[in-house]
């Protein structure tokens, strides 16, 4: 009998914490190889909230748990299915990377009087000996390694699906050693050492990544199915996609995770890599690559101001005029800094804790805001005014020539609040605020920029002999240049994330040219 037609279920647990000693299980999920899982969420103790990092994890808010189900109930419900079975007393359990489990399970079997009613096996365990050099191991990777769409892996119930076909796939190679039976299987691993890695092997044929062209142009990782795992952009398509398969050591996991899953690449040549830039972000907002993390579009949205900063909007209407804007965030903390100057500053109040998008000591805050005051010879009444905490910002941008367009995820960088407490000093209150106001200001004079590259031409030169045109009208780019211009108003009522990647990226690439030894010149049609 072949082991994947061996009796057995599938089990996964997500719980608050690595230990049960500190905490608690916050999802089972449970079945057998034919049906669905059964998934419950498990109600957690008084006062009890779940980490962020775990929320983040898992995707379970403290809302989720609103009608979540008793502790004792969802024991009774495994206990129930197992004996639903038909094998209690040698029920078989696959887990994947059980070692994590394992002490939850003992801990939450002890707490209703009772031993682990189960054997378990581990599919970890398994792949350990007989893939010993696949990059990865995980259960994300390793269910894709074998075609299965794993998706974003985050709740119990997907866990156990991946794992089943993980079991399939394994048992399959298991069999082709001719170990049928649980008896054989067990000795196996007790004689079969596990193997340290000599090096990866990917399932992508190295002949295919081999014959990329030296030329730039966008790649596209597929999995099994032919789903695009990854888009991404090269000066050379052939040095870029190999140097994904170079080297051991302090290897991104997440990377590793993607090109367990890479059994195929598609790629588009370019002229330049600035044209390839363009490309890359229009095909990730296309194809939602799940192993992209910037340019994707996501929730996010414009964020458009009035005059005085104190209102917000996500288009552009006759009252908010100022931006586009990536999002409000780049402007939270200064606003923050406007309202308690405006507000208690003058009564000596205190400013809010979480000033900086983290927990910080109100009167340590206000230190260094003084100390920022000081530096500079600023009067903190001054920036009463939202207007002049923008032009203060607009000024040094100028002063200082930070003219630099930046990517996205550098402006967005405080979106994930900080985990552990730093000890920080005024010093760093006081550089905090500065670097607040650099930010503003460039954003401010990249939003300036942006609106006026929505309708123009762009002439680049990379070496001195090589000349290449782009037309962008209305915020889409062409290489079919048209040097007269249009009367065209910029306007970004049509528009929305994917315009603003777009010129964001032709700036950033054009002052890459610059930085590289070429030049650019853009004519602006309106």
């Amino acid at each position: 009998m072949s082991l994947a037609k061996m009796p057995v279920f599938f089990l996964d647990l997500q719980t608050t914490g690595a230990k049960p000693e500190t905490a608690f299980i916050l999802e089972m999920a449970y079945g057998d190889l034919i049906s669905s899982p059964i998934s419950f969420l498990v109600e957690q103790p008084p006062e009890h909230e779940i980490p962020r990092r775990i929320q983040m994890i898992t995707g379970v808010t403290k809302k989720d748990l609103e009608n979540a189900t008793p502790f004792p109930e969802v024991m009774k419900g495994l206990i129930h299915f197992i004996r639903s079975l038909g094998h209690e007393g040698n029920a078989l359990c696959v887990i994947h990377f059980s070692q994590f489990e394992k002490p939850f399970l003992k801990s939450a079997f002890e707490a209703i009087g009772m031993e682990v009613p189960f054997m378990i096996i581990d599919t970890h365990d398994i792949a350990k000996r007989l893939l010993p050099n696949l990059p990865t191991r995980g259960i994300k990777g390793l269910s894709g390694y074998f075609g299965y769409d794993s998706g974003e892996l985050k709740r119990s119930a997907s866990h156990v699906e991946a794992t089943k076909a993980i079991w399939v796939k394994l048992a399959e190679m298991l069999d082709e050693k001719e170990i049928t039976n649980l008896e054989e299987l067990q000795n196996w691993l007790i004689e079969t050492p596990k193997v340290s890695r000599t090096k990866y092997e990917y399932p992508l044929p190295k002949e295919i990544r081999l014959k990329l062209p030296d030329c730039p142009g966008i790649y596209r990782m597929l999995n099994y199915k032919g789903e695009v795992l990854y888009v991404g952009k090269a000066t050379s398509l052939k040095s870029r996609v190999n140097s994904y398969f170079r080297g051991q050591k302090n290897r991104d996991p997440r990377k590793l995770e993607m090109l367990t899953m890479t059994v195929d690449l598609r790629v588009t040549t370019c002229d330049t890599p600035l044209e390839s830039a363009l490309m890359e972000t229009d095909e990730i907002k296309k194809l939602n690559p799940r192993y992209n993390i910037s340019l994707k579009k996501g929730h996010r949205a414009l964020a458009f101001f009035n005059r005085n900063f104190d209102s917000v909007n996500s288009t552009d209407d006759d009252e908010h005029t100022i931006g586009p804007f990536s999002g409000s965030l780049v402007f939270e903390a200064m606003i923050a800094l406007n309202t308690w100057l405006k507000t208690s500053y003058k009564d000596g109040e205190l400013p809010p804790e979480k000033f900086f998008f983290e927990e910080l000591d109100p009167q340590m805050i206000k230190d260094g805001f003084t100390l920022f005051c000081e530096r500079h010879n600023f009067i903190p009444k001054k920036f009463e005014s939202m207007r002049a905490i923008v032009a203060q910002a607009i000024l040094w941008q100028r002063q200082f020539e930070l003219l630099e367009i930046e990517e996205d995820a550098e402006e967005d960088a405080d979106n994930e609040l900080p985990e552990i407490k730093v000890l920080l000093t005024p010093e760093d209150l006081a550089d905090k605020f500065e670097r607040h106001f650099t930010r503003i200001g460039r954003a401010y004079m990249r939003a300036r920029k942006i609106n006026r590259m929505l309708n123009s031409n762009v002439i680049y030169h990379i070496f001195e002999d090589s000349s290449y045109k782009l037309t962008v009208r209305n915020g889409a780019v062409s290489k079919t240049f048209e040097s007269t211009p249009v009367d065209t108003l910029n306007t970004w009522k049509e528009h929305s994330i994917e315009t603003y990647d777009r010129m964001t990226v032709l700036l950033t690439e054009l002052e890459r040219v610059r930085t590289a030894g070429g030049d650019y010149e853009v004519t602006y049609t309106n």
